[in-house]
């Protein structure tokens, strides 16, 4: 079985059995470019992202401890992958595909993100995420977890917010913000998104239920 199928079956039996409605929004993964580079540029034509791109910027704040470098876009998608520093120079890079759960543009194709996991063979870490059609009840979630709310670098504060320690076994960060705001989806609609650390598909099942836990202290 593909590893996309394989996670996205485990995902919806988590969801049948939970009465969730969990999904991918972005898979990252770390390869090494010497063994991956040749069949990845087969795909398409890539193309490097100037350093004031918006799509970098993206990349940047997603990626808090990361040390980005240069980033490479595969043609239109959502599909990027950026170089690392480490030693040697350069030879490590992590594969980025992101907005796979989106309502108002079209996510990217799922036989090429299929492909593209073939080809690399691992999966590093998700975002998982689960839209809800109401404010969460952020003051009830200050009990237990340190919220952090994102401000823009001119100090404007937005409707986004961290939990950057969630001391949730394999979950690294949560987001939770405005997607009916963000996406202009006239509706409201927020989202809840945990980055997930992958050791093991079957091992999920403990972040997701605590996940789920934690959205359901939200509301």
């Amino acid at each position: 079985m593909e590893i996309l199928e394989e996670l996205e079956n485990f995902i919806s039996e988590f969801n049948q059995n939970n009465n969730v409605d969990f999904a991918i929004d972005s898979i990252r993964v770390e390869f090494s470019k010497q063994h991956k580079k040749k069949e990845l540029n087969e795909l398409g034509k890539w193309k490097k992202l100037q350093k004031n791109s918006n799509i970098l910027f993206k990349l940047k704040k997603r990626l808090l401890h990361d040390e980005i470098t240069t980033a490479y876009q595969l043609e239109k998608h959502n599909i990027y992958y950026y170089n690392m520093q480490d030693a040697p120079k350069y030879r490590k890079a992590i594969m980025v595909i992101f907005g796979l759960k989106q309502y108002d543009k079209e996510p990217p194709p799922r036989a090429l993100v299929s492909k593209i996991l073939s080809i690399l063979k691992d999966v590093t870490n998700l975002d998982i995420c689960l839209d809800v059609p109401y404010q969460p009840n952020l003051q009830k979630l200050k009990r237990n977890y340190i919220l952090d709310q994102y401000t823009t670098p001119k100090g404007v504060k937005t409707q986004t917010h961290y939990i950057n320690n969630p001391q949730i076994m394999g979950i690294e960060k949560i987001t939770i913000y405005n997607k009916g705001f963000k996406n202009s989806l006239n509706r409201i609609l927020w989202r809840f998104e945990a980055k997930i650390l992958i050791h093991n598909i079957k091992a999920l099942y403990m972040p997701l239920n605590e996940f789920k836990e934690l959205i359901y202290h939200g509301k």
